[in-house]
């Protein structure tokens, strides 16, 4: 079945009277637009990733739910708007259509962007992530709660397979070299990070702009999708992924203003940094027409944030970064 079709069946499941059902977007997951006959709006996922190289882990029934179990305690526990999970006629937030899961959520209103175009948004930004940190760091999943870790394996299975792209000729030689050298020191310094309830804990784990809707320049989180186990630093590295590194500094001491900051912040945030766009990579590489891009970032990445931090070279305020 394609995915509208399945959609269609997944939502039989529900106790809503559908009026409309639009297509929106698909990369881990399809989602569907979907309005009732109330005027409310809700977000179908059908997950179904057209990457190949996503871990099957992330359409796990199991952890699929864990991530609706985070949601619902944030909608309760915290002011920040988000979205709200909705369970099935049999009180389920995981919908099966065959072989396939789907969920269920709240739309939330707001706009969208591919950039941070302001500083009031950075802000906004900065100060919503700490309230998730803050939340996390006090709150205790269940028993059952399975998340992914940002992890070495992860990191490690990223390397491996974009070595292989060496050898079949889509990546150059001497620039998967230095992502590995630069992976490897990530690795160590991540293997020494302490865990406890102010440095380690779920976090969001994909917080860019198309994943935060604006109201009035207040931030508002969506797409909890990539949510998971790890430093809560890593929230900040993978948005300085769209931050020049000339207004990282200022981002960092609003965060700081909501939520304790690691004497090391710096050595911790350049190593996730490198970890998670080395992730985004192998991600890439399950996508077909990467192929047209992806050498390029590669080698961009590797002359610039990569090389840097192999050579022993601080790069989180200074320099080009990859996307220029």
């Amino acid at each position: 079945m394609d995915n509208a079709i399945i959609a269609q069946h997944a939502l039989t499941q529900y106790d809503i009277n559908v009026v409309s059902v639009s297509p929106v977007a698909q990369s881990g997951a399809a989602v569907f637009k979907i309005e009732d006959n109330c005027g409310l709006l809700y977000s179908l996922r059908v997950h179904k990733s057209k990457i190949n190289t996503l871990e099957k882990m992330w359409t796990r029934p199991d952890v699929l739910d864990s991530e609706l179990v985070w949601l619902d305690a944030l909608n309760r526990d915290t002011s920040l708007t988000l979205p709200v999970p909705k369970r099935n006629q049999q009180g389920s937030y995981v919908t099966q259509v065959d072989d396939i899961n789907c969920t269920m959520l709240s739309w939330v209103e707001g706009e969208q962007k591919q950039y941070f175009t302001s500083e009031q948004e950075l802000k906004s930004t900065a100060e919503m992530t700490a309230a998730l940190h803050h939340h996390a760091s006090k709150w205790q999943p269940p028993s059952s709660f399975i998340r992914p870790t940002v992890n070495r394996a992860r990191i490690q299975n990223a390397l491996d397979l974009l070595k292989q792209q060496v050898r079949e000729e889509l990546l150059d030689a001497h620039d998967v070299q230095i992502l590995e050298a630069a992976g490897e020191k990530a690795m160590a310094l991540l293997d020494t990070l302490p865990i406890n309830k102010l440095t380690w804990g779920v976090l969001h784990g994909d917080i860019v702009p198309p994943n935060i809707v604006f109201v009035d320049g207040v931030a508002n989180p969506i797409d909890f999708g990539a949510c998971g186990f790890g430093p809560f630093l890593t929230d900040l590295a993978i948005t300085f992924t769209f931050i020049h590194p000339n207004a990282r500094q200022q981002y960092i001491d609003w965060y700081g203003k909501h939520f304790p900051l690691p004497n090391d912040y710096v050595a911790q945030i350049e190593a996730l940094f490198i970890s998670l766009v080395l992730i985004g990579m192998r991600n890439a590489l399950g996508m077909p027409e990467s192929n047209n891009w992806l050498p390029t970032h590669v080698h961009k990445s590797a002359s610039r944030e990569f090389g840097r931090y192999a050579n022993g070279e601080d790069f989180l305020f200074t320099g080009t970064p990859f996307w220029e």
